[in-house]
């Protein structure tokens, strides 16, 4: 078996989080390789699955990577499913999910060119300190928090980006900020571990190790289990469901990674043999 890593050209290498997975596939034979999604001569036909891990570029140039997906998936299978993935890879999915019952934290959406006054629609809302982002991007690209002093600052983030994306907004989880989020991986559909990730407001992934292992109270699995449910993606190969709690200690969605999510191996080893499992039968 022939087995792609689909990374990115700024670093082709798989990520060091992939490579406990990548070094089992080996071990039960395959040939595994990284290769960035816009390598422009590899033959993606001569590769048996495509793995999509850390093409952490793709929000800079999305249309071309929904051209380039298009392509691979008509040439070899791709896991996630590219389906899910085109849905999941904007965050509009948010408000899908919580039209089918999921407890998500509140978002309000600013499509592309549309003009939004920030101070009002926090006020219509009874919002006060705000998180301001693309609702395509990955790394908490151009994630910033905006306090009610610095209201001006977000609408000129808002006039800054209308042109070109749309943006979501919304209210600050005091959780997030205290260390309370959390990661619930699953694999073919059942949980496998958690960790708790460090803030990006305090510098996520790139101060410190990115999570740490935790084990989640059982009604944060089960809620995860649920969005799994009814989003409808519960046999998928792998997911991420991020959670935090509500300021009544309500677990609440944050976001549902069915895309690249890191999926913290090194933080459980043996994990990473449940998924070679799945993609590479026994």
């Amino acid at each position: 078996m022939r087995l792609a890593f689909v990374t990115h050209a700024a670093h082709s290498e798989m990520e060091d989080d992939d490579r406990p997975l990548a070094q089992t596939l080996a071990s039960r034979g395959a040939l595994v390789l990284s290769v960035p999604w816009d390598e422009a001569h590899f033959d993606w036909t001569q590769v048996d699955l495509a793995l999509i891990r850390s093409p952490w570029d793709y929000y800079r140039r999305y249309d071309e990577f929904l051209d380039w997906l298009a392509r691979v998936e008509a040439a070899t299978r791709v896991i996630n499913p590219p389906a899910i993935m085109r849905w999941n890879a904007n965050k509009r999915y948010l408000s899908e999910l919580a039209s089918w019952g999921v407890h998500v934290v509140p978002t309000a959406f600013i499509a592309r060119h549309e003009v939004e006054v920030l101070e009002r629609l926090c006020a219509d809302r009874g919002w006060t300190t705000v998180v301001l982002k693309p609702a395509i991007s990955a790394d908490s690209w151009e994630t910033v928090r905006v306090e009610p002093e610095r209201y001006d600052f977000g609408q000129a983030y808002l006039e800054r980006h209308r042109p070109d994306r749309e943006i979501m907004v919304q209210p600050f989880v005091k959780d997030v900020d205290a260390g309370g989020e959390q990661c619930l991986i699953f694999l073919g559909g059942r949980y496998s571990h958690a960790v708790t990730k460090n803030s990006a407001f305090k510098g996520g992934r790139h101060v410190g190790p990115e999570g740490r292992l935790v084990e989640p109270v059982s009604d944060a699995i089960e809620m995860a289990h649920d969005v799994l449910v009814r989003a409808r993606v519960s046999d998928i190969p792998y997911a991420r469901v991020d959670i935090a709690r509500d300021d009544s200690g309500r677990p609440m969605l944050l976001e549902l990674e069915l895309f690249e999510p890191t999926l913290f191996f090194r933080e459980q080893p043996g994990s990473e043999a449940r998924l070679a499992e799945i993609l590479m039968p026994s």
